[in-house]
């Protein structure tokens, strides 16, 4: 004889595994999967946090014969600056655009028309327009 031991019946339990979550954690009908409705960051939004956290990194920076620390974004500028005074006409052109950008969001801060109007393009001035500017700044100098 043999002794075979039957299964009590299952008591009104659904199956639980993959793809199969207990009733009691299941999203309720009638209720989203998103109760607070934070929105997910795309891929531009996190591309832009990742670019302002490096722009505003701490570096350390050899000036002069010393250490200085200066955020990545000071460090540039200062770079800029220096290839332009050096020579660079197209670092130039980019700090004269940046310089010009600057004045025209002061102007429109302070109510007062810009004296003059500039493009998108940093390579939009000319030559002679830019070397006035450069004899200018030289002209100012002691």
């Amino acid at each position: 004889m043999s002794a075979h031991k039957k299964k009590a019946p299952a008591q009104e339990s659904t199956p639980v595994g993959y793809g199969k979550p207990p009733i009691h954690t299941r999203f309720r009908k009638g209720k989203s999967g998103n109760p607070t409705g934070k929105r997910r960051h795309g891929e531009a939004e996190r591309a832009e946090a990742l670019i302002r956290q490096e722009l505003y990194r701490s570096l350390t920076v050899r000036d002069g014969d010393g250490a200085r620390k200066m955020t990545a974004l000071q460090a540039v500028i200062r770079s800029l600056i220096a290839c332009a005074a050096k020579g660079n006409v197209p670092a130039q052109r980019a700090l004269v655009k940046v310089a010009q950008d600057i004045e025209n969001s002061r102007a429109c801060r302070t109510g007062q028309s810009a004296k003059t109007q500039t493009s998108k393009d940093p390579n939009d001035i000319s030559d002679e327009v830019l070397m006035g500017i450069v004899r200018a700044t030289q002209d100012d100098k002691p």
